[in-house]
């Protein structure tokens, strides 16, 4: 059972598992239990006989159990289950026997079970909306994945994988990371953690140009909302024009050092982090600061 807040790579952690086990030339089968609505449940994972309910198919259908077969079944958000359909999830894993929905063969089949979820299943056990059987059964093995920001000598490898991943994806030849790209991921504040790295890398590896991923390739999602809301400066912004006239220009370069200062403080002096309390990418930022002669 893999433990981690949303975004922290549980599916990723689950393949590697899968790719690293004895099972590893038989399928991985990902079941999405938050997905799928409750009354369909029971006919996705054991499937379903012909004619065995109103519109079902008239071949049948293989269920997700039967396809892991010899393979990994990976229940994520398995919290997300009904009592229903951990029930009889329960009896699969206790026996590696089911029966599809509206069949009386009885199917054997063999796989590995990984699940995943984000919420707390103590909690939800204490509510009486999770199987405590089930849940030692899952959990024989536990695996908490801290998030990113706690972890953060895995930002570059990931960054890598999903790199090849998508260089292929968009038919490019994306060898590496620049040093200043590197730094400027392992500065971030990562409040999405894996998929939020995911997001940006796909970004990166469409737009661009060259073998080398750039930090101006690396564009943050800036809709996040940033701790607390805070503004930047607790200084007021400065009067409207006064009747004798500004200097607009260096108004301008004042409060976008004080803006830039204050960013760097806040944090702790790290350019990456401070760029990104600024919504600016890494070289723009650092353009500015040399500018603006900010120490």
């Amino acid at each position: 059972m893999i433990l981690g807040e949303s975004g922290t790579g549980k599916e990723l952690i689950a393949s590697a598992i899968h790719y690293r086990s004895p099972n590893f030339r038989g399928p991985m089968v990902t079941v999405n239990c938050a997905a799928i609505p409750h009354h369909l449940l029971e006919s996705e994972l054991f499937g379903y006989e012909k004619g065995a309910f109103s519109g079902a198919s008239v071949n049948g259908k293989r269920g997700l159990v039967e396809q892991a077969r010899g393979g990994t079944l990976f229940l994520d958000e398995v919290g997300d289950l009904d009592i229903e359909a951990q029930a009889k999830l329960l009896k699969f894993i206790e026996t590696g026997k089911f029966y599809k929905v509206g069949g009386v063969r009885e199917i054997h089949v063999r796989t590995r079970i990984v699940s995943a979820t984000n919420k707390d299943l103590a909690h939800l056990i204490g509510k009486g909306e999770f199987r405590t059987d089930l849940y030692y059964r899952l959990g024989v093995i536990k695996i908490k994945i801290p998030s990113l920001n706690k972890r953060r000598e895995d930002i570059i490898p990931i960054a890598k994988y999903f790199l090849l991943k998508f260089g292929d994806k968009f038919g490019k030849t994306i060898t590496d990371i620049s040093p200043e790209a590197r730094k400027f991921l392992e500065e971030l504040d990562w409040r999405g953690n894996v998929r939020e790295l995911k997001n940006i890398i796909e970004q990166a590896a469409l737009i661009a140009n060259g073998s080398v991923i750039m930090p101006e390739d690396l564009k943050v999602d800036t809709c996040l909302p940033s701790d607390g809301d805070k503004p930047l400066l607790s200084q007021d912004l400065p009067p409207l024009t006064p009747s004798d006239g500004i200097q607009l220009e260096s108004v301008m370069k004042s409060i976008e050092k004080q803006y830039i200062d204050n960013a760097l403080k806040l944090s702790g002096g790290k350019e990456a982090g401070a760029a990104k309390l600024l919504h600016l990418n890494y070289s723009t930022f650092r353009y500015k600061r040399r500018i603006l002669d900010i120490p």
